[in-house]
């Protein structure tokens, strides 16, 4: 039986993306679950839902990697540092028992924005990479992340609540242009 380059790529790559929606599925469940440990906050509750959705999205096109022709390690390196951001990301907002009690949600949220946006930026710029290693070039999607990218900067570089409530806003607008963007999941 012959194994394609192709299908270790996307099973490690599917893997790591199990990983991470493990991770946030858990973290949803204790707030769902009424854990008094795990207060929501709405910009919180926000961005895990969000991280989820960026979750399931990548896992979707997980097929376009089965359809590269020839794959060569620094692609494969190149395709699995994706999830691993997604991961390093979910697990800076989503640390679990970690966070001591007398520390609020939001502050929580506020004092880690700086590392969870940086890598979200890191993230943005990697599916531009992803985009042009997959043949797609610059697109109207490329232009979404690349607007994404900035504002996930933006939302690095400050901790005013304000500008983190319009941007998680703008974020979810922009997540949403992206699914009509690919055609409502094509």
């Amino acid at each position: 039986m012959e194994i394609s380059k192709g299908l270790l790529v996307a099973l490690l790559f599917v893997t790591l993306l199990g990983l991470g929606i493990a991770h946030v599925v858990v973290a949803m469940a204790g707030v769902v679950g009424g854990d008094p440990e795990r207060r929501p906050d709405a910009l919180l509750a926000a961005w895990t839902v969000l991280l989820l959705l960026v979750y399931l999205e990548l896992f979707w096109h997980t097929v376009d990697l089965l359809n590269v022709a020839e794959w060569q390690f620094t692609g494969f390196l190149y395709v699995i540092l994706g999830p691993i951001l997604l991961f390093f990301a979910s697990s800076v907002l989503l640390p679990g028992a970690e966070v001591p009690a007398s520390v609020t949600a939001r502050d929580h949220y506020l004092s880690v924005s700086r590392r969870f946006f940086g890598l979200l930026a890191l993230l943005q710029l990697w599916v531009i990479g992803i985009d042009r290693l997959l043949g797609g070039g610059f697109t109207t999607a490329t232009a979404l992340t690349a607007a994404a990218a900035v504002l996930v900067a933006v939302l690095a570089s400050t901790r005013r609540t304000a500008v983190h409530v319009v941007g998680t806003m703008v974020a979810a607008v922009l997540f949403i242009a992206g699914f009509v963007n690919h055609g409502a999941g094509g």
